[in-house]
Formats: structure tokens, sequence, C-alpha cells
């Protein structure tokens, strides 16, 4: 399975599909009041109290996480009436406490395996758990993992380990042999070649592996690679020369030497070919819209290609044929498809979109077309209860031309109207601030609709399902023309709505927890364009205040080369760009949020955001979560956290 890989997530806050802490509550706790109006919470957080379903057909097993009062991992048996309420225990842990990413099944010893942390805090490691005994056993030592994948005979796995960070970085790929546990350093990246996020491919008989590397650490020249087992040596696949973002090997070859893979070297993501032997790769798809997923499937024993196409605005399911890439089925959905799970021509999928927060469907593939089948849902009473919002897709101008047109750039937005508005004289509209422009379902979105509220959610450039050269354009540009594309959306739906700017407000976290400080303190011109919005108010998660202290103290700082620039070239730009040194220009109310064991984005930027802003008397609120990291988890933490933000939405 391949999933288009976006490293910066901003992990939509986590909110309503974590677990509880383990606090008491009553019902009562999870009532919101806000302008005169009660929103209950709990169809939200605990209505469907189930996610991160993993179904594995070697297992005849669904996995899936519930909160009740801690967060426990259960399994129920994969049959035609599977019934979430009836599943097992599998593990005594409370997985509110950690984090745990990629659980794969071992049929060879009928053990889970994952990579993950022990305390929110991305320490990530290779983990074994005994859903027999729920005896759970950490198998590596590393301060971080990048990817991992077990060979074909699955006793033996690859994994890319990071050593150290920026100057001191050092990765190395190893293979731990899971039958006697030793484990081997095939070699060591070097400055010319990295290696980055990415789950080994190994080729059939063990010989080696296939992975990803950064030429120079440049995430715009992403290459693969082969590992020779026997020579311990690395040979680039890919033209170097070439930008491409994340090219990834697929873990099934085609046969001995030749093996798939995914590349938006051509603009856009699409399936090319490599043969080893031969050195010839073979582009085997040419879309002008992202392939997000794939999958091999067989099918009266020949193997195809089962696909799916998606961006923020449509998406389509195909069937290639991989010896010379004719389509042979193809259909328009209009929901998003992730492939859980592959047995011969049939799969388990995730159904998601704007309208429908979950469903798991069987789905069979065959030379007539596509058979979708629903196994699990949602109850229909709940699903009324957690719709709100009318979805309308809009078009914007922003500021600037679109050279493929000639005409004024236009960008993609969802506006959600609620089904309720609140009063003319107190309507409000939220916009994400980055990561928005889906069509997924938002559980945050819908709260938010149930409040009264418009939300808009924009695709500024740089955000991806556009293509590499849309996303390409923030690029080494962090607060600048992204923030414009953002103002321009409050401009137009200010005017569309007729809503004045002093109830119009920006949200996002992570990356757009950066993008809402910096909307906030925006100085008004940035690379020789000028724009300006009177922000009524933002609210920020886990966002970075100053780019240069980010850049030392975070543990991806090649992202923020990439999208800023070089701390060690361009640190003045960089301050520049940092809503910390600009907080005397701050318009509006500003919320923030972050935890306090947070190791992708410290706490000292929400910190020291909040003491600079003070200084100048601006209006500023901060929040720690104790114990959380990047995103919040908990169920007490999660109606805490709605809490914090309509007392503060209260006051707009």
């Amino acid at each position: 399975m391949h999933f288009r890989f976006t490293l910066f997530f901003l992990m939509a806050l986590s909110l309503a599909y974590s677990a509880c802490d383990g606090q008491k509550s009553t019902d009562s706790d999870r009532v919101v009041e806000f302008k005169n109006r009660k929103i209950d919470l709990q169809p939200y957080v605990e209505g469907f109290p189930y996610y991160g379903f993993t179904p594995f057909f070697h297992a005849n097993k669904l996995y899936y996480f519930h909160q009740d009062s801690t967060t426990k991992l259960k399994a129920v048996d994969l049959g035609s009436n599977t019934d979430l309420k009836t599943g097992e225990l599998v593990s005594d842990i409370d997985f509110s406490k950690r984090n745990v990413w990629g659980i794969r099944y071992r049929e060879n010893d009928e053990k889970l395996y994952w990579t993950g942390d022990e305390k929110n805090d991305e320490i990530i490691n290779l983990y074994q758990l005994d859903p027999n005994t729920r005896a759970i056993k950490k198998l590596t030592e590393v301060p971080y993992i990048f990817g991992w994948r077990w060979n074909e005979a699955k006793d033996k796995v690859a994994y890319i380990a990071r050593l150290g960070d920026k100057e001191k970085r050092l990765g190395e790929l190893r293979v731990l042999d899971l039958e006697s546990m030793e484990e081997k350093n095939i070699l060591q990246d070097t400055p010319e070649y990295r290696l980055t996020w990415d789950s080994p491919s190994w080729q059939p008989q063990g010989k080696g592996v296939v992975l990803s590397v950064l030429k120079n650490a440049d995430r715009t020249y992403g290459n693969l690679a082969y590992v020779d087992f026997k020579t311990q040596k690395l040979s680039v696949i890919t033209d170097p020369r070439k930008a491409r973002s994340w090219p990834t090997a697929y873990r099934e070859w085609l046969n001995d030497n030749e093996f798939m893979y995914f590349s938006n070297e051509n603009g856009f993501e699409n399936i090319f070919s490599y043969n080893l032997k031969t050195r010839k790769t073979r582009q085997l798809t040419n879309f002008d819209i992202d392939l997000n997923a794939a999958e091999l499937v067989s099918i009266d024993g020949e193997k195809y290609i089962f696909a799916v196409l998606s961006n923020p605005i449509e998406n389509e399911i195909l069937l290639i044929n991989p010896q010379n890439g004719d389509i042979l089925q193809r259909e328009k959905v209009n929901f998003n498809v992730g492939i859980l799970d592959t047995k011969d021509n049939k799969m388990l999928v995730s159904i998601n979109s704007a309208t429908i927060r979950f469903r798991i469907d069987a789905l069979a593939v065959d030379k007539s077309g596509f058979h979708f089948t629903t196994r699990i849902d949602m109850p229909e009473d709940l699903k009324t209860k957690l719709l709100h919002a009318r979805q309308e897709r809009i078009d914007y101008p922003t500021f600037d031309i679109d050279p493929k047109t000639g005409e004024t750039r236009k960008l993609h937005a969802f506006l959600y109207h609620p089904e309720k508005p609140l009063p003319k004289s107190q309507q409000i509209v939220m916009i994400q601030s980055f990561y928005g422009g889906g069509n997924s379902f938002s559980t945050q979105t819908q709260i938010l609709a149930d409040a009264g509220i418009y939300v808009l959610s924009p695709s500024p450039r740089g955000s991806n399902g556009f293509g590499r050269e849309f996303e390409s354009l923030n690029d080494k540009d962090l607060g600048g023309n992204e923030i414009i594309d953002v103002i321009y959306a409050a401009k137009y739906i200010s005017e569309k709505l007729d809503i004045p700017p002093n109830r119009i407000g920006v949200y996002g976290g992570s990356h757009g927890g950066y993008a809402t400080m910096r909307c906030l303190t925006f100085p008004g011109e940035i690379n020789g364009n000028k724009a300006s919005f009177e922000w009524g108010f933002g609210i920020s998660h886990a966002g970075f205040s100053d780019i240069n202290h980010f850049y030392e103290n975070c543990n991806i700082p090649d992202w923020v080369i990439l999208e800023a620039g070089d701390p060690k070239t361009e640190a003045d730009k960089l301050r520049d760009r940092s809503p910390l040194y600009h907080a005397d220009k701050m318009v509006g109310k500003l919320l923030l949020t972050h935890g306090t064991n947070d190791n992708r984005v410290p706490i000292e930027g929400s910190r020291w955001m909040a003491d600079s802003l003070r200084v100048y008397n601006k209006d500023v609120t901060l929040i720690e979560f104790e114990g959380q990291g990047h995103g919040i988890k908990g169920l007490e933490n999660t109606v805490r956290f709605y809490n914090v933000w309509f007392d503060f939405l209260d006051k707009i």
C-alpha cells in the first residue's frame, strides 16, 4: 500500500479519536456553553469510541482501539457481522499515553509489530505484542526509526535508524533477525545521500532492499537506491538530477528483479517500474492527478494494480495492467478510499468524506468492475448527531497571476455552512491556516458548526493534492506568500458572508499553529507583496514562534531547511519570518495550546510567544496540556480542549 507522505502532518489535533485519561466525568461535563447555546460533546467524543482500524486477512482479525476509562487495543473476528462491542482485549497498556504507528501482523508467531514510543515523546522504536499473553517487547534501542519492513519470509526486519541530528546526524540501515534477535548494521548514509522516512522494499530471496534517499539532504531531490546485502553498497537508481518528493518502492515486487515505485517527478504522483537486471525504467501511468494509493491484486492468477486517484476535489478508482499500464476499469467515487488489507482480489477499505466519518467496506475487484459491500458502519442515529454543516466548494482569488492561465490565481477551499447559524450580529468565521481543503470528515469542523460557526478550509500554496509544482510554491518561503493566500481567503469570506473582520479568526496546529501566529502578527508586506487584515482572533496549537529556535530543538530540522531556509546562512531572514519578533504588531485575541511533552514542536514556542505578547499588553491566553505530545490525547483532555476553545470564542 502506498499513501502520499506529508511529513509535517497536522494530525488534525487528534482530538475526537482519542482516549480517556482515567479521570471520572459526568454527562454534564460533556456540555459546552457558547453564545447562549449548549453543545453536547458526548456524541462526538464518546458516541463511537473506536478508531485505528487495522484488519488482517491472515489473522482473520480486526484490531482497533477502544476509548473508555483508558484506551485499549482490542480485536474481533473478521466476519459478515463484525460487532465492535464484542472485541477482546489484547493489551493492558493505556494507549492514550503513547504513540503507535503502523501496526502489522506476523503470521509466523501470530504477534503484532509497530513503531512507536512509550510516553508521547516521539522516541520511536520497534515493538512486539503477543495478543495471547499481552506481553510487549521493545525490539530496538535507537532515537528514531524512519521506517521498517520484513522480508518475504517475515523472519528478518530491515529498518532505517536515525542517530543524532543536524550536523551530528547519522542514518543506518540495519537488519534484525526476528528469530535470534541478532542485529546487523548494513551501511551508514553519507552527506551526499541521506537515508530518510521510508519502509525498505525487500528484493525476493532477500538479496537486498530498495529505499529512499535524499540528495544532499534536500527533500525536493528524493531518490531511490538499491542496497546489495552481499557487498553492502548503495547504488542510486533514479536520476538524481530530477526533482521529486518522497519516491517510494512498493513492498511486493513484480518478479525477482523488477519492482514498482511511486514518484511525482513528472509533476503528479504516478507509477513507475525499474528492472535491476536491465537497469531500465518504465512509466506505467501518466495521470494529471495524484495517485494516492495502490495495491497489487490477483485475478485469475494474474497480477493487476488497484489504484486510487484523488485530490481535494475528486476521487477515482482504477484497475491497471502492470505490464503496459492499460486501464482496464475506472470509476469515480464521492469519497476517499484507504486500502487496509488485501487478499487475492478482495480488499478491506476505509471510506471517508466530508459527510462520512467512518466506514469499512469489503471491496471485490474483478474485470467486470468494483463491488463494495459495507462491513462496519456507524449507527444511523449517531450519524445525524455528528453532521451539522453543509459543504460548499469555492474558488477564491488570491494576489498573484497564475502562469498557466495568465489570469488571477484561484485557490480551492471548502466552506462549511452551519445548519443553525448564530444570529447575524454574532456570526463567526474560523479559517484553517494550513493543511485544509480536504474532502474528509472533521469532527472539529462539525462541533464548530453545531455551535453555529462558519468554517472555511482553504488550500493555500504549499498544500498537497494539486501536484508537486503547487506544493513547492512555498518552499524556502515559510511565512511568506502562503500567509497572503490565507489573508485573501479572509477578505473573500468576509465579503461573501458579510461578516466583519473582528469576527473572523484563523486557527491551526503545528505548521498551522505557526501560520496562525504569523497571520496575526503579519508585518503588512512580504516578497514585495502587500496584504493586511484586521483579524478578530486566532487559535494556535503546538505552533513554533521562532524558526531558528525550532530548527535547533525539533526532530525534523530538514523540514525547516526545505520550507523556511537554512538557519546557518539565512538566520536574519528566518528571524524576520518569526512571529515572536513581531509580537508588537499582533491584532485580535490569541489562544495558544500546547502539550508539555511535545518533541516535534517544543512548548517554548508557545511560552515565549505568550510572554512577549504580554510585554506589549496583547490579549493572549496560554493553556498547557501536561504530558501531552504533538497532538491532544485522552477523552478528558479532549473535552477540556473544547471547553478552552469555547470559553475563548465566547469572548469574540
